[in-house]
């Protein structure tokens, strides 16, 4: 995680005692919630999954449906975020898109399949 360009000057350590002094009950409560949602990156994946299975899941998923699809999921997850966390976040849900799967899905359903399984891993 310290790789990531965002926090590549965070010393996490000193966050953590920073965060540890000033914790509060609420505090640890909101963290909590904050880490168990889904990364931005995944939530994308899932939108554009979602957008997927409830369209035609059987029709042949055309270039124009792919970029419609992946439009929507930014617009719905995105829109709210600055400019440069969301372009972060539609890098990494990308780059988790694998090569084998643009050999293996074929379908808007087989496509929704797999961006579900990619939105696990990012």
């Amino acid at each position: 995680m310290a790789t990531d360009p965002i926090l590549r000057n965070t010393s996490l350590s000193g966050l953590h005692q920073t965060c540890a002094r000033n914790s509060t009950p609420d505090m640890d409560e909101a963290l909590r919630r904050a880490l168990a949602l889904p990364s931005l990156a995944s939530q994308v994946l899932t939108a554009a999954a979602d957008h997927l299975a409830d369209r035609r899941p059987t029709d042949e998923l055309t270039v124009a449906g792919w970029g419609r699809a992946l439009a929507l999921a930014d617009a719905r997850v995105l829109s709210r975020y600055p400019q440069i966390v969301a372009q972060h976040a539609g890098r990494r849900a990308l780059r988790a898109l694998t090569p084998d799967m643009w050999d293996s899905a074929r379908t808007r359903g087989e496509w929704a399949l797999r961006l579900r399984a990619a939105a696990d891993t990012v």
